[in-house]
């Protein structure tokens, strides 16, 4: 087994924890596998301004979710408008065949496209309607409040999909998914697993925002009695001398006064997996980094 936060032990310590000169683990350069408590005068207003932060993210996702709701009904309609029009093309056909032949050759040129439009009219309206889908249904999943057997290959997919309406993630980023189909399920809550691989996610695609390439990987695998996922990025890498500090909450590599960063992502993920004993360890250099999650089974 790779060295990892807590190795041999398959629970996470909790907050307050891993302060113990034995917990403690030997450095590597590159390579930190357990976090270091929050030092310094700031850090509670940080953790203030960051709730306040979020709680405002949070009412702005409340309305975002009833409009998506909304959105499902006039998307019907419209699908269900352009299938008549579609359907009249054909009854359109049968009269065109009756005109005289220079006439009907310019009303067919124009029937040709129209349809055109309508078929491209319609792909668009399909591709809406499979992300409110996707969007309802993972509402559904992350407000269930019961735990059940989780395929973490397909809850992972279905958090990819929904990215591919990021127009960074979609149009800048090569990919590269591999899904081990022999990953065994996990018995948990959704929600910890959907959005604690969208912080990964949406930490790598924050580091390669300015870096020359781009390639985001995610994979799977089962080895050893772990399920391992494993989130690769080509972004500038986190300096060693900041390694220490990656699972604090509220700090981040990449944050700056002009741009600041929410610097949760690894901690909230670590915290999200800790009851299942997942162990994150985080291996970078310059030009790339790789979050590596390993859960018991």
């Amino acid at each position: 087994m790779a060295d990892g936060e807590g190795a041999g032990k398959p629970r996470v310590p909790g907050p307050g924890e891993g302060r113990s000169p034995k917990r403690r683990h030997p450095k590597a350069a590159g390579r930190i596998c357990a976090p270091v408590p929050p030092a310094g005068e700031g850090a509670l207003e940080r953790c203030l301004r960051e709730l306040v932060r979020c709680w405002r993210h949070s009412a702005v996702g409340q309305r975002v979710r009833g409009l998506v709701h909304q959105m499902n009904t006039p998307l019907q309609v419209l699908s269900f408008q352009v299938e008549l029009l579609e359907q009249k093309a054909g009854d359109e056909e049968k009269l065109l065949r009756q005109c005289p032949l220079p006439l009907g050759e310019k009303l067919e040129s124009l029937r040709g496209y129209r349809l055109e439009k309508l078929r491209q009219f319609r792909i668009e309206v399909e591709k809406l309607q499979d992300l409110t889908r996707r969007l309802i249904l993972q509402g559904i999943h992350e407000e269930n409040q019961e735990r059940l057997y989780l395929d973490l290959n397909q809850v992972y997919r279905e958090e990819l999909d929904l990215y591919q309406a990021h127009p960074f993630f979609q149009h800048q980023v090569d990919k590269e998914f591999r899904f081990d189909p022999s990953l065994p399920p996990i018995y948990g809550y959704y929600i910890d697993f959907s959005q604690s691989f969208r912080h990964l996610v949406d930490n790598a695609l924050e580091a390669m925002e300015a870096a020359p390439r781009r390639k985001l990987t995610v994979e799977t695998r089962f080895e050893e009695g772990w399920r391992v996922l494993r989130v690769g990025d080509t972004g500038a890498g986190i300096p060693e001398a900041l390694l220490p500090r990656i699972f604090e909450p509220v700090f981040s590599p990449r944050g700056t006064e002009e741009s600041p960063r929410a610097g949760l992502g690894l901690f909230m993920a670590r915290r999200l997996l800790a009851p299942y004993g997942g162990h994150l360890q985080v291996n970078s250099r310059d030009g790339e980094t790789w979050v590596t999650v390993r859960l018991p089974v």
